[in-house]
């Protein structure tokens, strides 16, 4: 983890982002699986990324 507050994981065999986020005891508290949608990084809040969009691309 090294102090990574956030990741994600495109999964393109079937067609899932995973996003882990909260870390805490050496583990993430937080896993959202999405297929649809957008999502904002923590690290850049105003920014929208379509979910589709990363999967198809």
């Amino acid at each position: 983890m090294c102090g990574i507050p956030e990741y994600w994981v495109m999964d393109l065999k079937h067609h899932q982002l995973k996003v882990f986020r909260d870390p805490a005891s050496g583990d993430y508290q937080s896993e959202r699986v999405l297929t649809a949608g957008t999502i904002n990084p923590l690290a850049f809040p105003e920014v929208e990324i379509s979910v589709q969009q990363l999967l198809e691309g």
